[in-house]
């Protein structure tokens, strides 16, 4: 699928809950350092067993509110599991020998990317944290032998995450992924990653799912066109969200009743371009 189709499906989520304005200026959460979430965030985030943050590959702020997240809830005494959509086979090196230098050295960090994942935002991601004794990382994109990238993705994604919650089930647990795949809703008329982990009658945390969409009003994103990356300029300054609320950052959640592809919507007025390990 193109990217700029893609960013049409997103522009059309943005301006989906233009209809109750009132409701989204009266619950948006004021973030004013993004590095530092305050205990109102974590008010509206503790309930939920698992948080899907979901991005446009290669922007900085999605990264960065996971890390802040993932220490908001272990200043908070819980324990959290990260997961990142990346195949743990690319990741062999780092996991043999969890040192800072194996992480750019892992194949997925320092080979080229296509999709802009293999960036210095998600790279901090891992350094940032694996130090953290409250903070487990994990991997869930599929491996090779698995199966195809595009038959069953969503399926074999939702499994691993599955399989980590069972692990620990008192636990927190934080993933980020493209944001198809943190959707609640299918897409294309195909479940996702996220509708897998709603519907799951096993696991039964339906009403305990944040999943949350990276939002801007204007930006510069890395995407893919024709198998090559390049930088591109978004302008969503005209959205809801960007005009209803005065904050140049916050985290809105969706009243509960609400039927929507998300949870909710980590907000930010721009998104800056992360640039990729293997360009250093």
């Amino acid at each position: 699928m193109k990217k700029n189709l893609l960013m049409l499906l997103l522009a059309s989520h943005l301006f989906s809950y233009g209809q109750n304005r009132s409701y989204l200026k009266q619950h948006a959460i004021e973030i004013s350092d993004p590095n530092n979430l305050s205990h109102d965030i974590y008010k509206a985030i503790s309930p939920y067993t698992l948080i899907m943050i979901g991005e446009m590959h290669g922007s900085n702020e999605p990264a960065k509110f996971a890390i802040s997240l993932a220490d908001l809830l272990t200043k908070n005494n819980n324990h959290v599991q990260v997961g990142l959509e990346i195949p743990s086979d690319q990741m062999k090196k780092y996991l043999s020998n969890p040192v800072d230098s194996n992480v750019y050295r892992s194949a997925f960090f320092s080979k080229k990317s296509m999709d802009a994942r293999a960036s210095f935002a998600w790279a901090d991601i891992i350094l940032k944290l694996k130090n953290n004794p409250k903070i487990e990382i994990f991997f869930f994109d599929i491996n090779p032998e698995e199966g195809s990238r595009y038959i069953n993705r969503d399926s074999l994604m939702y499994l691993k995450i599955k399989k980590r919650i069972q692990l620990h089930p008192t636990w927190k647990t934080l993933t980020l992924s493209g944001n198809i795949h943190n959707r609640l809703s299918p897409f294309n008329n195909n479940s996702t990653m996220g509708l897998y982990l709603k519907n799951d009658e096993g696991l039964n945390i339906a009403d305990k799912i944040a999943s949350i969409n990276h939002s801007f009003a204007t930006g510069t994103l890395l995407e893919n066109e024709e198998n090559n990356l390049q930088l591109y300029n978004r302008d969503y300054s005209d959205s809801p969200f960007a005009t209803t609320v005065d904050y140049p950052n916050y985290l809105f959640l969706y009243a509960p009743s609400t039927s929507t592809n998300y949870s909710g919507v980590y907000f930010t007025r721009k998104a800056t371009v992360s640039k990729l390990v293997s360009e250093r």
